[in-house]
């Protein structure tokens, strides 16, 4: 999966769950009761801190939720798994990315915080969930003292049927985002999923905040499938006025930020060549409009990259 596609999943996976309400329903109604039970989600407040290291950010982004379970502080981390093949080790990356969260706070001074990772996978191939001693085959008592332990929980769209999905959650945006997630690979059953959600659609369409997110899903489902726009505003059409105007507005507005980037890689490309020719930042600005600070920095990625 190149860079672009993990990219767009992980920027819809984000819209979704960076919304408080939605991850406090999403949470309460996924996880262990048992835990639930003790969490306080009242008190979900999202840490901005970057822990993913460059291999974890590979196959795994996250967005990580501070939280009281009972009178203790915990961190909630929803890791998404980006690709469409399931995790073949995953224990060994979330051990390595629990390191990074608590080699952080002893750097800071700060009291170490027990960490519940949740896996969300949308893959079609359903996850084997297996324990982290199970990677070393056969092993007494007295050697497994020496293995990891830890568990983590996994939501795997696939063990849900499109109905629970919808059925399962009050939060529209959840109802919707997580039915075009899990059938994303599918893109036949994407143009059928879309038609079921009409009702669902037209409701998020009543309100601003609705209407950003429907934004973001039509640039999802433009970026992260070869589904044309035509098909889908044939779709939307289908479902109301307003979700074709809507979606037409949207697919507009990325089809010129699409063509703005081309124009401006393609100025970059000229800015290097001028740049390798000896070419001074006057000339180079009078020739492609680039501004100076935009040149200044094509100049120094240059050298540093042919130093």
């Amino acid at each position: 999966m190149n860079n672009k596609i993990i990219n767009t999943h992980d920027s819809f996976f984000k819209s979704l769950f960076s919304n408080k309400n939605g991850v406090k329903e999403f949470v309460s109604k996924t996880i262990n009761p048992n835990i639930v039970e003790n969490l306080d989600l009242n008190t979900l407040k999202i840490d901005n801190t970057e822990y993913l290291d460059n291999h974890l950010n590979s196959s795994f982004s996250d967005l990580v939720y501070n939280c009281k379970y009972g009178k203790t502080d915990i961190k909630i981390s929803l890791l998404f798994e980006h690709k469409s093949q399931p995790e073949k080790f995953p224990h060994f990356q979330l051990l390595g990315y629990m390191l990074q969260i608590w080699k952080l706070q002893i750097k800071q001074n700060e009291e170490l915080t027990p960490v519940i990772p949740i896996i969300f996978y949308h893959g079609k191939k359903k996850w084997d969930n297996k324990g982290f001693e199970n990677y070393f085959g056969q092993l007494d008592n007295e050697i497994q003292n020496f293995i990891p332990k830890f568990n983590y929980e996994l939501i795997d769209t696939s063990t849900y049927s499109d109905n629970e999905l919808k059925e399962h959650f009050d939060s529209i945006e959840l109802q919707v985002g997580l039915l075009i997630m899990k059938n994303i690979f599918d893109e036949h059953k994407m143009l059928e999923k879309i038609g079921l959600l009409s009702k669902q659609i037209n409701e998020l369409l009543q309100t601003e905040e609705g209407k950003h997110f429907f934004d973001s899903i039509s640039v999802y489902m433009l970026n992260a499938t070869k589904i044309t726009s035509d098909k889908y505003k044939e779709i939307m059409e289908n479902i109301s006025t307003q979700a074709k105007q809507q979606f037409v507005s949207t697919a507009q507005k990325l089809r010129f930020e699409g063509i703005k980037k081309g124009i401006d890689q393609e100025k970059k490309e000229i800015a290097i060549k001028m740049i390798s020719k000896g070419y001074s930042n006057k000339t180079i600005i009078e020739l492609t409009d680039l501004k100076e600070n935009d040149v200044e920095n094509i100049r120094k990625e240059y050298i540093n990259q042919n130093k």
